[in-house]
């Protein structure tokens, strides 16, 4: 593990001192939260090492915060000119088990987005943000006025494909351990991402402003390999890196192909028998291809969504409504909900209403048992049940979420 000392403030006269150390969340006001950081780092992309990090990679293009995928948002998406993708969560550590829990986190998304392809990404971003479906494309060619399309969506694609993302997990607090934590994942070859722990070190300055200084604590490396393999009728010889990815990658595809496919057909179902009676509450625009599929409430931009999931490895599946981490009113509007929770279970019995650590906000409909999803009869009545599920929760939430936005507008 790296180790850093104090950042020295020098004035014009010569004089020497020491900058005090800041550990983010604890401010009197909780200004500095995870927020916030993310907030700085999207719009900051600069900031981040991304050279000591990976010294081929382009400079960072922020495109959207909390990017839905089915194992949850992701705070940070930025790509590069040549479509290399580069995923960012940010945390404010308190205890060691924090560090286990955001590497798997981030790993689930990676996992989620080799299944994705550019048009997954570009619908997704364009939802994160509200912009419409050309927000990706823009947002590249805002810093690249002449972008070559074509070469950039073909760069996306081998990215998504292969699996080959920058996965950076930024924040303050990162204590010993994280370094054994990357090389536990160093083991494993066949991976094609590179991980970063970055802490974002804060220190006061004299004038009360506040000093932050990344740094990379850790990284893995892409380990080159060489395996032998015995062929029936000829010599054994050296097979390079490159051959044994290649077929693993072409299995690793077909396997994610037929998965999303799965999907697809399962979500298609859901939507057909899907009935709103919110007639302003738009269903989603296709069937998902992956195991959550989303609908988005006011006041839009990705703020505040209903997600419909089938969770098979814990054998449940179900309905809730979430809150962005960065949306500013999320609290306050939760606590107005919450005060009128008798009459919302009147339409929606039984909700489970939840604050998690980091604050995600967590507001479920009774779960059901799912086992066999193959199985028609109880496919049938799973399709049903989220179907009736995501009915109730658009009537109870959506139009108190509307009148919040009035409200808001209003003054």
């Amino acid at each position: 593990m790296t180790s850093y000392t104090n950042l020295i403030h020098i004035s014009q006269n010569g004089t020497t001192t020491p900058l005090q150390r800041v550990p983010m969340g604890r401010s009197a006001d909780g200004q500095y939260s995870e927020a916030w950081l993310q907030q700085l780092l999207f719009e900051h992309p600069k900031s981040l090492p991304i050279r000591e990090i990976d010294p081929h990679a382009g400079a960072l293009i922020p495109v959207c915060m909390e990017l839905q995928t089915s194992a949850g948002p992701a705070d940070i998406l930025y790509v590069t000119r040549t479509g290399q993708i580069v995923l960012v969560e940010t945390k404010l550590w308190r205890n060691p088990e924090a560090r286990r829990t955001v590497v798997a986190q981030i790993l689930d998304y990676a996992k989620e987005l080799s299944s994705w392809s550019y048009e997954d990404l570009s619908r997704e971003a364009a939802q994160a943000t509200g912009h419409g479906p050309g927000h990706l494309l823009d947002a590249v060619r805002a810093v690249h006025a002449n972008l070559d399309e074509a070469a950039f969506v073909d760069g996306i694609n081998r990215s998504l494909a292969v699996g080959d993302f920058i996965l950076v997990i930024a924040g303050d607090g990162i204590q010993s351990g994280a370094q054994a934590l990357v090389s536990f994942l160093e083991r494993y070859g066949h991976l094609r991402f590179q991980l970063a722990l970055v802490e974002i070190a804060s220190y006061r300055g004299l004038d009360d402003s506040l000093l932050l200084q990344p740094r990379v604590l850790a990284k893995t490396e892409l380990l080159v390999r060489s395996v032998l393999l015995a062929q029936p009728s000829a010599a054994a010889g050296g097979v390079d890196d490159a051959d044994e990815d290649a077929a693993e990658i072409t299995a690793n595809a077909a396997k994610n192909a037929a998965q999303a496919e799965q999907w697809e057909r399962f979500w298609a179902e859901y939507l057909a028998v899907l009935r709103l009676d919110d007639m302003q509450q738009p269903p989603p625009a296709r069937p998902a291809k992956t195991t959550n599929i989303y609908l988005y409430l006011p006041p839009g931009s990705g703020c505040v969504w209903i997600t419909a999931f089938v969770a098979q490895s814990q054998g449940r599946a179900g309905v809730f409504l979430s809150f962005s981490k960065i949306f500013l009113e999320a609290h306050d509007w939760y606590e107005r909900l919450y005060e009128e929770r008798e009459e919302i279970e009147r339409v929606v019995p039984g909700l489970t209403w939840e604050r998690q650590p980091g604050g995600k906000i967590i507001i479920m409909a009774p779960p059901i048992a799912c086992r066999k999803i193959d199985d028609p009869a109880e496919r049938l009545q799973l399709i049903a049940y989220l179907a009736l599920q995501t009915n109730a929760m658009v009537n109870a939430f959506r139009f108190r979420l509307e009148a919040f936005v009035r409200e808001r507008a209003n003054g």
